[in-house]
């Protein structure tokens, strides 16, 4: 490839490497200012920088852009059977709440759990939030404190283990203008922030499991259960004015 007179004397090859690296760094450069950077003419190689700059972004391993640099805020639930005694939690760890509804309170490095009288423990993970450290929060409160000691019981509640929320920054190393898309927030339980006080440079993606869906969810496995214990069988053929 030839170069200007007035150039750095680049050879293709590092060039090519000298524009992905500007594009990590910066992915919203564009072929003018990667050419003033890189002391090149603008007007003769227009063309090749374009050119490297689509090969950067269609190539899996440099979408930068694409990556999330940072969750955090991830909430999740799960469950635990009636047989798993509350009343010994605050002897090893758990601290009792002042609420109406008695939940219990396990805090830890990782995280912090709120374990309710039905059952329901309600799971928030410290950044950088991931499902392994989600997985062992829970055995921190519950296995290794000898409140589950059935290691059936303990594979039953991690299977149990479901995701509510968390929220995912994509950063772009650049200053964006603040907005606020939640247009979906409620029937897809999504929200797009861009700008945010907290990241202005990024675009943060709020994500939420529905209220809705959860609780059609947790019907749909009640019917399961009674279907699976017998109960259509045995009881509601038994109905009156049932006509098979």
């Amino acid at each position: 490839m030839t170069v200007d007179s007035d150039s750095k004397k680049w050879l293709d090859s590092s060039i090519r490497q000298s524009i992905f690296r500007l594009l990590e760094k910066n992915p919203l450069l564009t072929a003018k200012s990667l050419c003033k950077l890189l002391d090149l003419s603008y007007g003769r190689h227009q063309a090749y920088v374009n050119r490297l700059k689509h090969e950067w972004r269609s190539n899996h391993r440099n979408e930068q852009v694409s990556k999330c640099s940072n969750v955090h805020a991830w909430r999740g639930w799960c469950y635990v059977p009636a047989e798993v005694r509350r009343d010994l939690a605050v002897d090893v760890g758990w601290v009792c709440s002042k609420a109406k509804n008695r939940w219990l309170l396990w805090k830890d490095k990782l995280g912090r759990l709120q374990w309710f009288e039905t059952g329901r423990v309600n799971l928030y993970v410290r950044r950088p939030a991931n499902s392994g450290k989600a997985y062992q929060l829970v055995c921190n409160g519950f296995s290794f404190t000898g409140l589950i000691t059935d290691l059936k019981v303990l594979e039953k509640v991690l299977a149990s283990v479901r995701f509510k929320g968390a929220h995912y920054v994509f950063s772009t190393e650049q200053r964006l203008p603040r907005l606020v898309i939640d247009l979906f927030a409620k029937s897809n339980g999504i929200i797009v922030k861009v700008g945010d006080t907290s990241h202005s440079n990024a675009v943060e993606v709020v994500a939420c499991y529905p209220d809705w869906a959860e609780r059609n969810e947790r019907v749909l496995e009640e019917i399961r259960d009674l279907l699976s214990n017998g109960f259509y069988q045995n009881d509601y053929l038994r109905k009156p004015g049932y006509v098979t």
